[in-house]
């Protein structure tokens, strides 16, 4: 009893040092947070104490302590590293970083028979969840394949983001940079420094500069939240989204969390006899009950793209890929100089 007693103490006292370390190397939040801007030894010191305070702390999700490798990748539009191709297989891929185990699914409704492309994704660090556009920069007319701009990125899966210049509207950060800052007014999706998900009404988080207070890396604008709280969001109104033909049956993609660092993308396939695509209410249950906590429907129909290992995993509909202006993907932090230590 007394050995529990004073082990119970030295994690008490372990865990009020590294929280206070860790507060103080937390960077200022009156700007977004660029992890490029930190010295190599600082990033270290950093990610070294916060990895220590989540050991120390039970309560805290521990379904990525598996994951031991922690290297932060720069916030700027560089690739991640190269994926070690002998981690392939023909449905995972698993390193010291980064986990994704992919699957098809054919989900029956009362009137049709869908098929649904998951990828479970676990990543050691929030670095890894990134986003690329076609030709390597903001603001280009270039569009390409998603499978193209995967390739270029060493993304180990990518999905279809938002098409982001196909309006002139929104709030767009990626990679922890301020792109655009024009009214919307629809359900944003921001995904933090700590890999964590929220979804903010575009005026919201521009009137109260959420996008500051919360150190965002990634914003995406398209919408709408369909999982909240883990439970599947039955009224979707018309103005929180841009999805055409939310109660139609279409190709769809989505993007949820889990779990700290934990991961679930789909793409449903559709405008097939083998598949006729889902509403969003259909796939907001999908997401649901694939225990997401929080999940945000992304741009659809021929747009609608999965790759794993530089090749296509879902259907695309209308006669395959079509050229379009961002990705969103999980690369690993693994250097390759590092594939056989």
């Amino acid at each position: 009893m007394k050995s529990s007693v004073v082990k119970m103490a030295v994690y008490a006292g372990l865990l009020l040092v590294f929280s206070f370390a860790a507060v103080l190397a937390v960077p200022s939040s009156d700007k977004i947070l660029n992890v490029s801007d930190t010295p190599l030894s600082e990033k270290k010191l950093y990610f070294d104490m916060a990895q220590s305070v989540l050991r120390v702390n039970d309560n805290v999700n521990t379904e990525i302590f598996d994951l031991p490798k922690v290297y932060v990748l720069p916030m700027d539009q560089s690739p991640a590293p190269k994926p070690d191709p002998s981690k392939f297989t023909e449905d995972s891929y698993e390193d010291e970083t980064i986990r994704v185990k992919c699957w098809r699914e054919r989900i029956e409704y009362k009137d049709k028979t869908v098929t649904a492309n998951f990828a479970d994704v676990v990543i050691a660090h929030p670095t890894q969840l990134r986003t690329a556009f076609a030709g390597g920069s903001y603001g280009t007319s270039k569009r390409t394949h998603a499978s193209k701009m995967a390739e270029a990125n060493n993304a180990v899966i990518a999905i279809n983001a938002d098409f982001y210049n196909c309006r002139t509207e929104g709030l767009i950060i990626r990679q922890g940079t301020l792109y655009r800052k024009k009214p919307f007014g629809i359900d944003t999706l921001f995904i933090d420094a700590e890999g964590d998900f929220s979804v903010v009404r575009d005026y919201e988080a521009r009137n109260t500069e959420y996008y500051k207070q919360h150190e965002i890396y990634q914003s995406i604008v398209f919408g709408p939240v369909i999982v909240e709280d883990g439970k599947a969001v039955k009224k979707l109104s018309k103005f929180n989204s841009i999805a055409c033909g939310p109660r139609a049956n279409n190709p769809r993609t989505a993007i949820g969390q889990i779990g700290r660092l934990h991961y679930l993308i789909c793409t449903v396939d559709g405008r097939s006899d083998e598949s006729i695509g889902v509403t969003t209410n259909q796939l907001a249950v999908i997401m649901a009950d694939k225990k997401c906590r929080i999940a945000y429907n992304l741009d659809g129909g021929q747009s609608s793209t999965m790759i794993f290992n530089n090749k296509l995993y879902n259907v695309v509909s209308d006669g395959g890929e079509r050229t379009m202006t961002d990705i969103l993907y999980f690369g690993t932090s693994v250097p390759e100089s590092k594939w056989n230590s």
